[in-house]
Formats: structure tokens, sequence, C-alpha cells
């Protein structure tokens, strides 16, 4: 019999067992998305006014939302931040892939940004500082920045007792 993971999503975050998994938030996409939802609402009020709708304007349509949609996935999916037992861990690419590991002994503090806007849909930037002043890893464009800090603190909380 396999064992299956535990997994819980949370706000599209998602924790196995004792990791956290983020990736970049869809709400950054919003610009994009709503220029599709121009362009349907364009398609159908030709159709159903009547009006002529060139059949290569029509295909030009389909083929803009389908890239744009395949093109925002992509984008998302190449990124990813993981915050394990010992470490945080950035993944980005997709062809070449490149793993950047902070240790927890390394992390000096953290910072949230957010605007106006990402506050409303509850998604912004975590800072996170080394003791190396210059030294920083910005995870961009997550969902519940907040959380993100909050389970980070809770690990290097028990990472900490551990290493005493």
């Amino acid at each position: 019999m396999k064992k299956r993971k535990k997994e819980l999503k949370t706000d599209k975050n998602i924790l196995i067992r004792d990791r956290l998994r983020v990736r970049n938030s869809r709400k950054i996409y919003i610009p994009l998305y709503l220029m599709i939802v121009v362009l349907v609402a364009v398609i159908i009020y030709a159709k159903f006014s009547g009006r002529p709708l060139d059949d290569t304007a029509f295909k030009l349509s389909l083929a803009f939302i389908i890239a744009v949609l395949i093109a925002t996935e992509i984008h998302r999916l190449g990124n990813y931040y993981e915050i394990n037992n010992n470490s945080i861990v950035h993944k980005n690419g997709y062809f070449s892939i490149v793993l950047k590991r902070l240790e927890f002994n390394a992390i000096s503090d953290s910072n949230i940004n957010q605007t106006l806007l990402e506050r409303l849909l509850a998604y912004g930037d975590v800072e996170i500082h080394m003791f190396a002043k210059e030294n920083k890893l910005i995870i961009k464009n997550i969902n519940s920045p907040f959380k993100f800090i909050e389970f980070l603190g809770s690990k290097m909380g028990s990472w900490r007792t551990r290493a005493r």
C-alpha cells in the first residue's frame, strides 16, 4: 500500500507535511485577464448585434487569448519558493534550473512590501535579509505574505531550539 503525502492547500500555498511551497500569485496577471474579458465581450457583442466578424480576426483573437493564458502560466510555474525544516529554497527556470538555498542561520530579518492594490488583493513581496548587509532574497508576488512570514518564523523558532 502506497503512503500518501499529507497535503493541505491554504490560500493557494501548499503545505506538504511540514514544508510550505509557494508560487507567484495569479493576481499579478489581472490586467491581462481583463484584456481577455474585454476581447471576448467585443466578440460576443459583434456576434449578437449582427455585425460582420472577419474569420481571420476571430482566429487571431482566439490565438491571442490562448497564448496569453499559456504564457502567464508558464511564467508563474517557472518559479517557486519552499520553506523546509532547515532552509528556504528558491527554484527558478524551466530547462536550466537555478536552485538557491538560504539556510536559517544566515537569516537576520524579513520585511513585507505591499502597495494599496496588493493589500486589497492579499498578495505582496517578502524580503528576507541575511546577516551580510547587501544580500537579500526577494520573494515576489506571493499570496498571503503575512502567513508566509508567520510560517517562516515558526520554522526558524523550531530550528533554533533544535540547534541548541
